[in-house]
């Protein structure tokens, strides 16, 4: 924690800031005040990321903490004179305790995992906080509780929570034991699914447990009124409000009827609620019923809403070499760069700040630049110099679409570009003609490449079997044709030197087309690259050579491809003349009158042209990206076959490619470069801009020798206004979800009213998390799932790196013992235990008398010791006894998460429970996805039990990802046939299945794909669902463009429906035939109800069902023939 960061003292905050309240009557109260607390005196609310005191009237605010990270969930000490929250210093969320009067926080807890503040203890000596810390998935936390002096954080119960506060008189607890599907990132009101939790309140030592009435609705924020329980929620329809639970008549009343807005956050103090409403503060005398607003007058620093300068190069959205390659056209933050590959300066071509432009392009002789701007809310393409000098010239568009750039002719006469509507167009710059030139079918990329003359566009769409198909399409004649039949899947076209198209074509593509389907993963995509012969009297460019000997000057044998009379290896280039100079050389020489002869026609003779193909003799792989170099040899990238493995650590994704050269020449394959992000060739086909991980460039002569030189980035960047940039964002977010969202119609919602109530609030934020929260509730407004907002220049400190040892502590004579070791994965080389490697010989019971020879015991927090000792060797100082006479040195490498080693470890004790209770005939899976890690644990765990009777599928807090068809496919599987060998066991067909009954437990953090998985078993007749309603979240994201900083908005653009023609699942989720909740005071004694629950119904059925497959062959035939 950087204590200079930090303002002493509450005057000291009010001198440095002059964070006091002005008159009334100088300005309107402020709104975005967020997550009250209320004492006898004060109130805290957190407002622009920083915690603010003031009386309880909301006079005379203070400013108690000043930090850019986050700081929030304050809640006073019962005393009054404590402030405990949590903050994200450091990049890491932990608990912080801090003088109502003001001062230097004071740090409580250190794991690596968020650590959230909830309360206190009745007595006001301990914080109550949830963390997930020993949860094996990211889905649920605990409640712990730190004491005030710090030291060891104690569990207070197992059973899973997310937030509570205890009685007054400190024996129970009143707590939300699950997430809401509206909360964070999460833009989802009046959710119906699964995700809407009850309050509960538990009293821990007399093992009791009261449910609050509950309706399909959300409940949260549970606050004590005396013995009454006050809380949040949306059970009647309209906004969240305040409710009170009489705990003697078990009645629930609503106390509030706040509308439109939400009531999102509140405390209770007394009789007395605050809570907060459209961003004020109002406060709630229950006994009485009298609700008033708290104006409150802030005039904050807005340290993060100064103008400053940015570094533009974290957020590069395009970048294309100049014609000869000496410059680097990027878009970056919403602003056009170009930047010198060796000379020159970099310049910023755009410079507007709030407007956001995009996919910049280099007309073919390099003067012109090309780029969208969204300047007055639509999409305008605009033309310019590239010098960045003149005034640009602005193409209408004329409609409100997300447009892509996609090309620019060779004569500057034409740019392609897509909408987001699946159609191809062409814009005409002389007459600013916008003309469709097609319209794909299904959702993908076009690629697209100009012939030589400009008259000709080859491009792919893709079908209604999915393949993706190549066509050319002639400007002139309006005419377009496919290259090949449906039949094949033909990709990544280039056209060469005029007289070919390079491109791929896939026979066995069919089983890798639909990526929402999980049975794609590890289904190879086999490519061949072919060259198109479009002439009619055109020659393969793998002719024979006749090897004779030629008249001098003839031309060289047409089978060449490559001019034989260059070295292949020369640098074709035009001297560099220093990358900053524009136009024309005053002489021309040859190689410039050459230059400036106009291409030849490209010609291409549509009949037969399908029978003109010819293969280049190279391996199949996963060929893309396609490009002719100058000398006429063709360059391609080979992406790495799709598949789940165990990567090791710090993998960068995405950068599998590997570059290839095939020489016509020399007829061979050279492999030039590998972990490659992506390449692209300048218009005269001699260099090539290599993208490379972590957003690193290099440029690179287009032969076979590739000598690349890094592109300086250094020089991205820009003088941001913030407040400009907000309005932006907020402007383009509401227009995503209006031009994305799968309904055109909005479900029946004002879009412009949504847009009109919430844009004034604007004024209030004051760093961009603020903004994050406002859209978050824009968004909510369309009430559906996968609807989020999150990332954005945020506040990202370098995290220290809190180490972990995989191990659960207790404390026993003020010393720190092992409880318990996570040993992780024998089979999987990066899940290994720290203390569980060979060699340290711990074991569970010894105390940890000291962490690199810094003493430890009770009153200091482990964790805080282990700071910044992540992949370090730390030496640790055991006794088995607790003495220093047995004490003993081990080395261990601490890790940086233990989710996966507790995921594992209670994945393998629900196999070895399942198999001992069940004598070994039921099968036990656990799906934590179904995406990478589902495929892998589903492959791993099902098919080495298919010998069991019966199969327990475990979808609990199965986070989503494909549509599990794979998944039913296989548990679908019916017995056909068996077979005998003469030694050993019968085998069946299909051998992978289990014919016998199965079951899938669920639960309401089973959503996405862990809601159809669920959906699917019941619609296929598999078997019983068993245990909670799922999350209820079955449509699509992932098409929009990233925000202006990097931002992320995910706007659903694609829903499910059932066969039947319904649409269903949707904020409703999968119910279970039988209902099981988690107890939690079954889960307090180690036990899961829901487990249990499916192994009786199996057990059951095992007694009445006959197995399906025969486990031996009925007699051998005796007589000849039969």
């Amino acid at each position: 924690m950087r204590i200079s960061r930090f303002l002493g003292t509450a005057c000291a905050v009010a001198l440095l800031c002059k964070c006091f309240a002005l008159p009334a009557a100088q300005d309107s109260p402020t709104r975005l005040l967020r997550q009250p607390a209320v004492s006898k005196d004060h109130l805290a609310f957190v407002y622009g990321g920083d915690i603010w005191v003031s009386d309880r009237d909301g006079q005379r605010p203070v400013q108690i903490t000043a930090h850019p990270a986050s700081e929030y969930a304050p809640h006073f000490s019962p005393d009054g004179n404590w402030i405990a929250f949590s903050a994200n210093y450091d990049n890491n969320i932990d608990v912080y305790v801090v003088p109502v009067a003001g001062g230097q926080p004071r740090r409580l807890t250190w794991h690596p995992a968020a650590d959230v503040v909830s309360g206190w203890s009745a007595d006001g000596k301990r914080v109550l906080f949830v963390s997930n810390r020993e949860i094996a998935n990211s889905r649920s936390s605990q409640f712990y509780e730190v004491p005030l002096a710090g030291g060891y954080e104690q569990k207070v119960m197992k059973a899973v929570a997310v937030e509570g506060s205890w009685s007054p008189d400190g024996k129970r607890l009143a707590y939300r034991p699950y997430l809401m599907a509206y909360a964070g990132a999460s833009g989802w009101r009046q959710h119906r699914g699964g995700d809407t939790p009850p309050i509960w309140i538990i009293d821990p030592a007399a093992k009791a447990l009261e449910a609050i009435p509950h309706v399909n609705a959300s409940d949260s924020n549970p606050m004590w009124v005396g013995e009454d329980v006050a809380f949040i929620s949306d059970r009647n329809e309209g906004s969240a409000n305040v409710f009170l639970y009489d705990s003697g008549t078990h009645a629930v009343r609503q106390l509030t009827h706040e509308t439109p807005w939400d009531v999102r956050n509140a405390d209770a103090y007394g009789h007395t609620v605050v809570y907060e409403v459209g961003g004020e503060l109002k406060s709630l005398e229950v006994v009485t019923g009298r609700i008033q607003s708290i104006p409150v007058h802030l005039t904050p620093p807005s340290l993060q809403a100064r103008p400053q300068w940015k570094d533009a190069g974290k957020n590069i959205t395009s970048a294309w070499l100049s014609p000869t390659g000496k410059r680097v056209l990027i878009t970056a933050r919403g602003e056009v760069f170009s930047v010198p590959v060796k000379d020159g300066s970099v310049r910023n071509l755009t410079a507007t700040p709030g407007v956001r432009e995009a996919d910049a392009l280099w007309s073919g002789d390099g003067q012109k630049i090309a780029y969208l701007s969204d300047e007055g809310g639509a999409q305008a393409l605009l033309v310019r110099d590239a010098a960045g000098l003149e005034r640009p010239t602005r193409h209408a568009l004329g409609q409100k679409d997300y447009f892509t750039l996609l090309g620019w002719s060779p004569d500057a006469r034409r740019i392609v570009l897509r909408d987001n509507h699946l159609h191809l167009y062409a814009l005409e710059l002389a007459s600013n003609a916008l003309s469709l030139i097609d319209t794909s079918q299904r959702r993908g990329t076009f690629i697209t490449t100009f012939s030589p003359d400009s008259q000709w566009i080859a491009y792919t769409v893709v079908g209604a079997n999915y393949f993706t198909r190549v066509r050319l399409h002639h400007f002139a004649a309006a005419q377009t044709v496919d290259l090949a039949d449906n039949f094949i899947q033909t990709d990544d076209p280039v056209f060469g030197d005029g007289d070919l198209l390079y491109f791929t074509a896939s026979i066995d593509a069919g089983p890798t087309r639909v990526g929402l389907d999980m049975s794609t993963r590890e289904r190879p995509l086999r490519k061949s690259i072919y060259a198109a012969v479009l002439a009619a009297d055109g020659k393969s460019p793998l002719a024979p050579r006749s090897g004779d000997e030629e008249p001098k000057g003839s031309h060289k044998d047409a089978g060449q491809g490559e001019n034989a009379d260059q070295d292949e290896n020369a640098d074709h280039g035009d001297k560099d003349d220093g990358g900053d100079k524009a136009g024309p050389k005053a002489g021309k020489s040859a190689k410039t009158d050459k230059a400036d002869k106009p291409p030849k026609p490209t010609r291409i003779d549509l009949a037969g042209l399908s029978d003109r193909l010819v293969p280049i003799p190279v391996a199949e792989r996963n060929y893309e990206s396609l490009m002719v170099a100058s000398d006429g040899a063709l360059l391609y990238l080979s992406r790495r076959q799709a598949g789940s493995t165990t990567e090791p650590p710090g993998p960068t994704r995405g950068a599998d490619g590997e570059l290839y050269r095939y020489s016509f020449k020399e007829r061979a394959e050279k492999s030039l470069r590998q972990q490659l992000v992506g390449v692209s060739a300048s218009a005269d086909r001699k260099k090539l801009l290599l993208t490379l991980p972590e957003g690193k460039m290099e440029v690179a002569d287009a032969n076979e020798k590739l000598e690349s030189k890094p592109l300086d980035l250094g020089g991205l960047r820009l003088f941001v206004d913030p407040r400009q940039e907000w309005h932006q964002i907020f402007a383009e977010a509401w227009r995503m979800e209006q031009q994305f969202f799968y309904d055109p119609n909005m479900h029946g919602l004002d879009w412009q009213a949504v847009r009109a109530r919430y844009e004034p609030l604007l004024q209030y934020v004051q760093r961009r998390e603020d903004l994050n929260d406002l859209l978050v509730e824009m968004i909510s407004e369309l009430q559906v799932g996968h609807n989020r907002i999150s990332g954005g220049d945020l506040e990202d400190e370098r995290p220290a790196a809190i180490g972990l040892l995989g191990a659960d502590f207790r404390v026993e004579k003020n010393l720190y013992h092992i409880q318990k070791i996570y040993r992780g994965d024998r089979w999987n080389p990066y899940l290994v235990g720290p203390l569980a490697a060979p060699g340290v010989n711990a074991a569970e019971g010894d105390a940890i008398l000291a962490i690199n020879g810094r003493a430890l015991d009770a009153t200091v927090n482990i964790f805080a010791l282990l700071e910044g000792t992540v992949d370090k060797q730390v030496a640790l100082t055991l006794s088995r006894d607790g003495t220093t006479k047995s004490a003993r040195t081990a080395i261990v490498i601490p890790i940086d998460s233990e989710t996966a080693l507790r995921r594992w470890e209670w994945v393998q004790r629900n196999r070895e429970y399942v198999d001992r209770h069940t004598n070994g005939r039921v099968a036990y899976v656990y799906l934590p996805d179904t995406a990478d890690d589902g495929f892998t644990f589903f492959n791993r765990m099902f098919f080495s039990e298919i010998d069991k009777d019966a199969l327990i599928a475990d979808d609990r807090r199965n986070s989503g990802g494909q549509a599990a068809n794979y998944v039913l496919e296989v548990l679908n599987r019916k017995y056909l046939s068996g077979w005998k060998d003469r030694d050993g066991l019968v085998f069946n067909t299909p051998a992978g299945a289990i014919y016998g009954p199965k079951v899938m437990l669920i639960d309401q953090d089973a959503g996405s794909g862990g809601d159809f998985l669920p959906y699917g078993f019941r619609h296929l007749g598999l078997g019983k669902l068993i245990g909670t309603r799922t999350w209820g979240g079955l449509i699509g994201i992932s098409v929009n463009p990233p925000l202006i900083d990097g931002g992320r908005l995910t706007v659903p653009f694609f829903r499910f429906y059932t066969p039947e023609g319904e649409w269903r699942v949707e904020n409703e989720g999968v119910a279970p035939d039988m209902e099981v909740q988690l107890d939690p005071l079954a889960v307090n004694e180690d036990r899961d109800p829901q487990l249990d629950a499916a192994i009786e119904e199996l057990t059951g059925q095992l007694k009445s069902v006959q197995p399906v497959a025969r486990k031996s062959a009925p007699p051998i035939p005796t007589q000849l023939g039969k």
